[in-house]
């Protein structure tokens, strides 16, 4: 299980608006200590999908369409389009995240920590 303080912010961030996925590879890089982070990138965004706290998908006309797939499926859909932009997703990347309901709930508390 992957400390709750590591994904906070990206969490918190969700109760407002979904994130960009730069926000999680933020996370990651902090939260890696001493591990390859990119590694640790795609066990965490695996550990939030598996636990339904976020959903993965992009940006259209009629707001946040979540991608289809699985859990695997999904995380390499975003591997896959952070390397083709060398892992700098200000360059545009398709991935955003939306908190789940349960994500929400896990964030609510964490406002004040």
């Amino acid at each position: 299980m992957i400390d709750k303080h590591i994904f906070a912010d990206v969490l918190i961030e969700g109760l407002d608006d979904w994130v960009p996925i730069d926000q999680l590879i933020w996370a990651a890089r902090e939260g890696a200590e001493g591990r390859a982070w990119k590694e640790f990138f795609v066990e965490l965004l695996k550990f939030l999908l598996e636990s339904d706290l976020i959903q993965i998908g992009e940006l259209a006309e009629d707001g946040f369409l979540p991608w289809k797939g699985g859990v695997d499926e999904v995380a390499q859909v975003v591997v896959d389009d952070l390397e083709s932009l060398s892992w700098e997703p200000k360059l545009g990347s398709r991935a955003w995240i939306a908190n789940t309901e349960s994500g929400n709930e896990i964030a609510r508390p964490l406002i004040d920590r």
